[in-house]
């Protein structure tokens, strides 16, 4: 009985757990259970923090997506001017060696200067009035432009000065007569008192070339009778006043010269004192080129 009584006590507490409500305060949780691993239903929030595949992809681009760096431009050589070599190789279209080559040529000759038969005459009158002595010589044709039709030999350009016998055109000897006439001597009655010009020792006449003796170029005036070089003046004391650079010349010699050279071109076309270029460093060059609107040149 006792033993029945013990068993009813105890079953009374578990019957009254069984049908208690499920509300009502919950116990709070016992101390062990912290330790416990966290339920199923928290992973999710555990996942959400690991970071996805989209967030990877806006953070950092894949490898593919990545755009590679352009390749650096190949440096070339500094362009050169083409060299005469270059510009002669290969063939040409038709008609431009043609053209090309005729373009590079040199200009023909001039014919041989024709003189009026008329001027010719007052010429040869006026030069003999002038008191020049002087011969008529054989036409002179040299080719290659070079010539003159009516040559004259003169013997003295003026009464008393000597010019060796220079072969040129007429006007050319009637133009150098003036200029000694009514320029240099004047000039050297000036510089020095009592001293007349007898003679002109010439450094070129006639002579069939190209202009400063070049290999290539125009013709030289020389080679058709129009020019006459003047390397000294001869004195009637016997000396002799030789043509140099005298732009830093202060003497009296200086000024002569200098005022000799500025009136040639007075008289004359083309005027090269001596030390205007290289090629007329010793020699007062003079020629009658014809030029347009009477243009001169003097140096």
């Amino acid at each position: 009985m006792k033993r029945s009584l013990c068993l009813l006590a105890m079953s009374v507490p578990l019957l009254l757990g069984a049908t208690l409500p499920k509300h009502g305060p919950v116990p709070s949780a016992k101390p062990a259970e912290k330790n416990e691993p966290a339920p199923e239903a928290a992973a999710p929030e555990v996942r959400s923090e690991e970071p996805q595949a989209p967030a990877m992809k806006s953070e950092q681009p894949r490898a593919a997506e990545v755009p590679a760096p352009l390749p650096k431009p190949e440096e070339k050589p500094p362009r050169q001017a083409p060299s005469a070599t270059t510009l002669d190789d290969g063939p040409k279209p038709d008609g431009k060696e043609k053209e090309e080559d005729e373009a590079e040529a040199p200009p023909p000759p001039p014919p041989l200067v024709k003189e009026d038969p008329e001027e010719l005459k007052a010429c040869l009158a006026e030069l003999s009035a002038l008191g020049a002595k002087f011969e008529p010589g054989d036409p002179i044709d040299d080719g290659n432009g070079c010539g003159i039709e009516h040559p004259v030999e003169v013997a003295e350009i003026l009464p008393g000065v000597e010019l060796g016998g220079a072969t040129m055109r007429c006007k050319t000897a009637v133009t150098m007569a003036h200029w000694l006439k009514d320029t240099v001597q004047p000039a050297m009655n000036i510089a020095m008192p009592g001293r007349k010009i007898v003679g002109i020792a010439p450094g070129s006449t006639y002579a069939c070339r190209l202009r400063n003796g070049a290999s290539t170029g125009k013709i030289s005036e020389h080679a058709r009778g129009n020019a006459i070089d003047v390397a000294a003046f001869r004195l009637d004391n016997g000396e002799t006043m030789e043509m140099k650079p005298r732009d830093e010349d202060s003497t009296l010699e200086g000024a002569f010269q200098r005022t000799a050279t500025a009136g040639a071109c007075l008289h004359f076309t083309t005027v090269l004192s001596p030390g205007s270029d290289a090629a007329h460093q010793t020699h007062l060059h003079l020629d009658i080129m014809e030029r347009r609107n009477g243009y001169r040149y003097c140096r």
